[in-house]
Formats: structure tokens, sequence, C-alpha cells
């Protein structure tokens, strides 16, 4: 309604711009001795284009927009409710309508509009996937859809693949900078060492004296088991 009324007062604008322009046009023949004749369509035509073209007639037009829109530029640039409306609704009937579902797989395989579209919703996408993995339900589902056979498959297959193995082998360089990591992996190498180098002779005594403790405390609940009996009696 708002775009409506705004059409008409540019229209009604307009309007008085043309009969403005008649007027200077006749009042400029009669004083110029009254015989040149009507003006013709062509040149009123050519007047008004070359007012509207003109900065006068740009300044013109925006104040008498400004007038109906307030000052500001972007609420002046901007749609009504309205017209908003009804392109979300245009372009709501072009992506679900099954007719143009051809057309829009032409469109999306360009790769200019491709990549320029990947840019404009890369955010939001992104903010919805670190929602998606704070939600349990998605985690737990995430999680079976990862234990299945053809996932499976599909992993161990990307896994042969070079490109994917060099976005590993640099996912793994990178995490290897993090110094929380490195100290995780010096205190593995640690125990590491530290079990290859203790003599073999040393963990075979270790483990004799280990099974003899055990055999120790057997005979001495055997021999209190025992004497137990023998009180009794």
């Amino acid at each position: 309604m708002k775009g409506m009324v705004g059409m008409r007062y540019r229209l009604r604008w307009l309007g008085c711009l043309l009969g403005a322009s008649l007027l200077v046009t006749s009042c400029g023949q009669e004083s110029g001795g009254g015989g040149g004749g009507q003006v013709s369509y062509k040149e009123v035509k050519s007047m008004v284009v070359d007012i509207l073209g003109s900065e006068e007639g740009q300044k013109a037009m925006e104040k008498a927009s400004n007038a109906q829109y307030g000052e500001s530029t972007l609420q002046m640039k901007s749609m009504t409710p309205s017209d908003q409306v009804q392109v979300r609704l245009a372009v709501k009937d072009v992506l679900t309508a099954p007719e143009y579902s051809t057309v829009l797989e032409g469109i999306m395989r360009d790769p200019k509009f491709a990549g320029e579209f990947a840019k404009a919703v890369s955010k939001d996408n992104k903010q919805i996937h670190k929602d998606l993995m704070k939600d349990p339900a998605y985690q737990h589902e995430l999680v079976d859809m990862f234990k299945t056979p053809e996932m499976t498959k599909i992993l161990t297959d990307s896994m042969k693949n070079p490109d994917v193995r060099k976005v590993i082998m640099s996912s793994v360089t990178e995490q290897m900078q993090n110094p929380l990591f490195k100290l995780e992996i010096i205190k593995l190498l640690q125990s590491v060492v530290k079990e290859e180098l203790t003599p073999k002779t040393q963990k075979k005594e270790e483990k004799k004296d280990q099974s003899g403790g055990a055999e120790e405390s057997g005979e001495g609940e055997g021999g209190s088991g025992d004497s137990e009996s023998g009180g009794g009696e």
C-alpha cells in the first residue's frame, strides 16, 4: 500500500513537471512571435527526459522521495513491507515449483554463482552446524550414522584418496604446533622409552616378586585356616 502511495506521489510530481514544461514551452513560443505552432510530443518528451536526466532534476526527485519516506537514504532505497512479502512469496514459489527445478540446477552448477552463493550463506551455515553440534539428539544421530557400514566404507575409501591424506597430514602438522598436544606426545614417548629401556631380567624379577607375594599371601591364609580348625577341636 505504501509503495502504491509512493508511486502515485511520483507520478503526480512528474505530471506537474510535464505541465510546467508545456507551460514554459507555450509561453516561449507566444513571446517569440506567436507563429511557431503547437509543440510536438517528441519535443515535450525530449524536454522531460533532459530535465529528469539533469542534476537539478535528480535532486528534485530525491527531495520528493525524501518528503514521502523521510531523509534516510537507506529507508528511501529499502523496500516496503508489502513489497518484501511479495518478494518472499515469489522466491518461495520459484524454489518449490517443479518446473523451475531444472533451471535452478543449471544456476547452481554455474561456478561463479555457486561461489558467491556459498560465500553468502557460509556464515549462517557455520552457526547452524555449531548449534546442531550442541544438540544431544543430533550428536547421537551423527554417531549412529558413522557406525553404519555404508559410512565406514565411504570413510575407508576416502582415506585412500591422496588429496584426503594431504588434508589429514596438514591437520596433524597444525595440531603438532599445539603446546598441550606436544606435552601429551612427550609424556607418551617417555613412558614408551622407559618401558623399552627396562632390562628384561628386571622385568622377570618383578613378575616373580609379584607372583611370590601372591603365593605367600595364599599360604598365610591357608595356615590361619588350619589353626582355627585345630582350636575348634
